[in-house]
């Protein structure tokens, strides 16, 4: 891969930067089709864009093109592999040209930088990934990073867990490099003190995506009662057929009563494509369409808000499809799959509306659904209540911290 695939203009390229601006570098897995993440760098870019007026900002991330087209950001891939050819000689050579190659384009970037901001997402765990992957590729911005005079911030991440060892140290190793670590809930900065980092100075705040603005409500007058059905292409952490197959079955289940209760089920989904390969399997099994035409066009964090604010209540398990839901004012029930869902839901006041995803109890689930039903105007001013005031804890500590203090 060429430099210049790498490297995705847009808008502010070429410009000199202003007298005194800060650049600074969003870095994170953008662009891959993930509203949660996508949702991070928005709502970062557009909370510095506010605060900040001569700020100068760019995206490193995972799939630059996507990234730049959605946001208008001037973006860079966070790596590259070579292609043809040099591809096999790459192979040949034990892949030692590609990773060098690849320094020395991190190096070249960040001379251009004066602050690299990792914002939000599951920064520390290795799902589904080696440690040639992710971590790999972490620790290299950290490094190049701090050797080129970068300011490094871990903002409102998430962590945990981090099966693989090696994965491990280098996560470990990453995280010590920075000046500033904040995450997402108080589970994620745990996890990070149970394998040995020193989390003293650390700061636990809401996820960035609380930034944005929440959707107008779009309760139709006269509609039947609707609940919001996330759904993900839930595997497990190991990426099994069993789970995604149990997972398929309780959501059938659970679609099935809605419409024998005579409510409609609404569905959402939080990363395209994959988890429209989980509604086609429950619609095969239902026996007709569970989504519109352009429901299946969902394609952002904003359009999982707008679709949670046509419901009454919301049933999730996808972190941020249940953030949508709390954006848009909807009582929640968590079908847990890590900590930091079960740690959502306790700072919007649900705590007692949580299960583990992969041990529902059916008849606690529909009597949950029931009790947030008959009290969905109570639960639902609790809900923006405390969406509020997380909102505005956000806005401050961010605000407090001085993050743009530029390379000194």
């Amino acid at each position: 891969m060429s430099a210049a695939e790498l490297e995705i203009g847009s808008g502010q390229r070429g410009k000199p930067p202003d007298v005194g601006a800060v650049r600074v570098a969003l870095f994170g897995g953008f662009g891959i089709g993930n509203f949660g993440n996508d949702a991070s760098l928005e709502a970062t870019a557009d909370y510095l864009r506010a605060e900040y007026p001569h700020i100068v900002l760019c995206s490193i991330c995972s799939a630059p093109q996507a990234a730049a087209d959605k946001f208008g950001l001037p973006t860079y891939a966070t790596g590259g592999a070579p292609s043809g050819l040099l591809r096999l000689v790459d192979i040949a050579l034990l892949r030692v040209p590609r990773t060098i190659w690849n320094w020395l384009y991190a190096f070249r970037i960040l001379k251009r930088v004066d602050v690299m901001l990792v914002a939000g997402t599951g920064v520390f765990d290795d799902y589904r990934d080696s440690p040639f992957g992710w971590p790999s590729r972490l620790l290299r911005w950290s490094l190049a990073a701090r050797l080129s005079g970068v300011r490094l911030v871990f903002l409102s991440v998430g962590a945990g867990p981090i099966v693989n060892p090696i994965s491990r140290l280098l996560m470990k190793a990453s995280a010590r490099l920075a000046q500033h670590r904040s995450y997402r809930d108080a589970d994620s900065r745990a996890f990070m003190q149970s394998i040995g980092m020193d989390e003293s100075r650390s700061t636990v705040l809401p996820d960035l995506a609380f930034l944005l603005p929440s959707p107008e409500a779009r309760r139709p007058a006269g509609a039947p009662l609707t609940v919001g059905v996330g759904v993900m292409n839930y595997r497990g952490w190991r990426d099994s057929d069993a789970a995604f197959d149990a997972y398929v079955a309780v959501h059938v289940r659970l679609i099935q009563w809605i419409e024998a209760k005579g409510y409609r089920a609404r569905i959402l989904i939080g990363q395209t494509p994959v988890d429209l390969k989980a509604v086609r399997a429950i619609e095969g099994r239902v026996g007709h369409t569970l989504m519109k035409p352009g429901d299946a066009e969902l394609n952002s964090f904003q359009d999982a808000m707008a679709a949670a604010a046509e419901t009454d209540v919301v049933v999730a398990s996808r972190y941020h499809v249940q953030i949508a839901a709390l954006k848009a004012g909807r009582p929640l029930i968590s079908l847990s799959y890590a900590p930091k869902n079960d740690s959502l839901l306790a700072e919007a006041g649900l705590g007692e509306f949580v299960q583990p995803i992969e041990q529902v109890d059916f008849d606690r689930l529909t009597g949950q659904i029931e009790t947030l039903l008959k009290e969905r105007d109570r639960y639902s001013a609790l809900v923006r209540a405390r969406v509020a005031d997380m909102e505005a804890r956000l806005e401050g500590a961010i605000r407090d911290l001085d993050l743009l203090a530029p390379r000194g």
